[in-house]
């Protein structure tokens, strides 16, 4: 049940009516999915063959913050670092929404313009702060405090 949809799932569930059946469904929905920002954004680095030098170049943040982050001991990063370790991952918007979840913080907001234009810049493949910022300073908004 490799990255199924909830409605998937569903579907899969409303067939299952035995014990058994369910203690297996639970085995294999319960797959590695990281329940906290540091262990998401290590497994993306790596399920995208980055290296984390990389990243930190392209999000702009500080290399100790960076390491404190992916080591764990940064445990609630600021939201607008979350999203610069995203872009700078190379994450996709639903994969930014994912870790701004589980990095506890507001996910990008469909009716806030500076929401939009960085699901935007994402959606186009931008990788890199220094450029997503540009565009926001561009368009008047405040660009991702690094």
């Amino acid at each position: 049940m490799d990255k199924e949809t909830t409605r998937s799932l569903s579907r899969i569930l409303e067939k299952i009516s035995e014990n058994r059946e369910a203690d297996r469904f639970l085995e294999e929905s319960r797959s590695d999915q990281p329940t906290n920002f540091h262990t998401y954004i290590n497994q993306m680095i790596g399920e995208k063959n980055l290296q984390v030098s990389e990243v930190i170049r392209r999000s702009g943040i500080s290399r100790n913050y960076v390491y404190n982050i992916l080591n764990g001991y940064k445990q609630n990063p600021g939201r607008d670092k979350v999203i610069a370790l995203c872009v700078g991952a190379g994450l996709t918007y639903s994969e930014t929404q994912k870790g701004l979840e589980l990095a506890k913080t507001a996910i990008l907001y469909p009716r806030d313009h500076r929401d939009v234009r960085i699901a935007v810049a994402i959606n186009q493949g931008i990788c890199d702060v220094g450029r997503l910022n540009l565009l926001l300073e561009e368009c008047g908004l405040p660009p991702l405090k690094v």
